[in-house]
C-alpha cells in the first residue's frame, strides 16, 4: 500500500479509503490511485479487509477425510459444490474446503472452531445433535447440507421432499408389479442418516397403500465406497434375488451397475434398479438409469442464503423443501 500511496502522491489512508469504495475521495484523486494499482499490480490484503469489516469473505465447506472422496466422485456432491461456489461467489463469498481427520462431532468441532471463516456448511458428520449443539453455545454461523439429525431443534439445513422422494420411487416399482424390491441406503458407523429413514418412510408409505406388507429385509445397509458397495450388492445377490433395485447414494448405482456387467445381470431385463440424485449423472450411465431427482441448484442457493441470513443475525425464515421429480429411463421395466 505505501508504494501505491508514493506512486500516487497521497497518504496511505487514501489510498485505503479508494480501496474500500469510501465516497470521501475526490474523483481525480481516485483515479490517480487506481492507475497506480494498476501499474504496480497492487493486490489489497484480504486479511487487511477483514480487520476492517470483521469479516473473512469466506464460507468453510468442513468435510472428513474418509468422506473427501465424495467431493471427487460422487455426482451429487460435485454438483453441490459446483453450485454452492457459484452461489458465494454471486454473494461475494469464496469457499474454502477444510477436511476434519474423523466425522465425529467432537473432531469437526476442534477444526471448525480454529479456522478463520464467516460461516460453515458442514457434510456428513456421524452426529449432527451433539455438533449442532456446540456450535450454538459458541455462537459460530453454521448450516448443515442435508438434515442428518432427527432433533426438532436443528433447524438450519436445506432439505429434499425425501419421505415423498421414497414413495414415489416404491410407488413407480409397484405400478410395475415389483413387490420383491430391495432399498439400499448408505451408513456411517452403522447408522442410516436422517434422509434415508426419511426416504424409508416414503418407501413404506407405498407399499401400505398397496395393502402389501413390509418387511424389514427390504432395506439394506450398505457404506457407499465404491469397492465396499460392489462387495454388498454381491453379498445382497448371492443370498437373495430381489426384481428391482431402489439406490440412495449415486456411487453405489454405479458399482451395482459394474457388478451387472462382471456377472452377466441385464438392467431391466433381469433386474430393474432406481437413482436418487443428479439427473445428469443418471442420463449418462449406460443403460440411463431412471432417477428421483433432486434440484441440487436450488438447495445450494437456500444452504448459502441461510448460512449469510445467520451470519449477519437475521431470523430464519423456513421454507418447505422442493418435491423431487421422478425422470423415467431405461433401466426399469414391467415385472412379468
Amino acid at each position: 500500500m505505501h508504494d501505491v500511496a508514493e506512486k500516487a502522491k497521497v497518504t496511505p489512508s487514501t489510498v485505503s479509503r479508494v480501496m474500500n469504495g469510501s465516497s470521501l475521495v475526490k474523483p481525480i484523486t481516485r483515479q490517480r490511485v487506481l492507475e497506480a494499482v494498476k501499474s504496480l499490480g497492487y493486490i489489497p490484503s484480504k486479511t487487511a479487509r477483514m480487520f476492517k469489516s470483521g469479516k473473512s469473505g469466506i464460507l468453510g465447506l468442513v468435510v472428513s477425510a474418509q468422506h473427501i472422496s465424495e467431493l471427487i466422485f460422487n455426482a451429487g456432491f460435485q454438483a453441490l459444490f459446483k453450485a454452492l461456489t457459484e452461489k458465494a461467489h454471486s454473494e461475494g463469498y469464496n469457499i474454502l474446503i477444510i477436511t476434519a481427520s474423523d466425522p465425529d462431532s467432537e473432531t469437526f468441532f476442534n477444526v471448525i472452531k480454529s479456522q478463520v471463516a464467516d460461516g460453515f456448511i458442514i457434510l456428513s458428520p456421524s452426529n449432527n445433535e451433539s455438533l449442532a449443539a456446540m456450535l450454538e453455545e459458541s455462537g459460530i454461523p453454521y448450516v448443515f447440507n442435508m438434515k442428518y439429525s432427527n432433533n426438532a431443534e436443528d433447524i438450519y439445513y436445506t432439505s429434499s421432499d425425501d419421505l415423498e422422494a421414497g414413495y414415489m420411487a416404491a410407488k413407480y416399482l409397484l405400478d410395475l408389479n415389483h413387490t420383491d424390491i430391495r432399498f439400499i441406503v448408505g451408513s456411517i458407523k452403522g447408522d442410516v442418516i436422517s434422509f434415508n429413514n426419511e426416504r424409508i418412510n416414503g418407501v413404506k408409505k407405498a407399499y401400505n397403500e398397496y395393502g402389501i406388507p413390509f418387511k424389514d429385509e427390504y432395506i439394506v445397509r450398505i457404506p457407499g465406497q465404491m469397492e465396499e458397495s460392489y462387495n454388498g450388492i454381491h453379498q445382497l445377490l448371492q443370498t437373495q434375488k430381489p426384481t428391482a433395485l431402489m439406490i440412495s447414494n449415486e456411487i453405489t448405482t454405479v458399482a451395482a451397475l459394474n457388478y451387472f456387467y462382471d456377472y452377466g445381470y441385464r438392467v431391466p431385463q433381469d433386474i430393474s434398479m432406481i437413482g436418487f440424485g443428479p439427473s445428469d449423472l443418471y442420463r449418462s450411465l449406460r443403460p440411463n438409469i431412471t432417477s428421483v431427482s433432486f434440484d441440487i441448484s436450488h438447495a445450494s442457493g437456500k444452504m448459502v442464503d441461510m448460512l449469510l441470513q445467520r451470519i449477519e443475525g437475521i431470523p430464519i425464515k423456513l421454507e418447505p423443501p422442493k418435491k423431487p421429480e421422478l425422470i423415467i429411463r431405461d433401466s426399469t421395466a414391467r415385472n412379468i
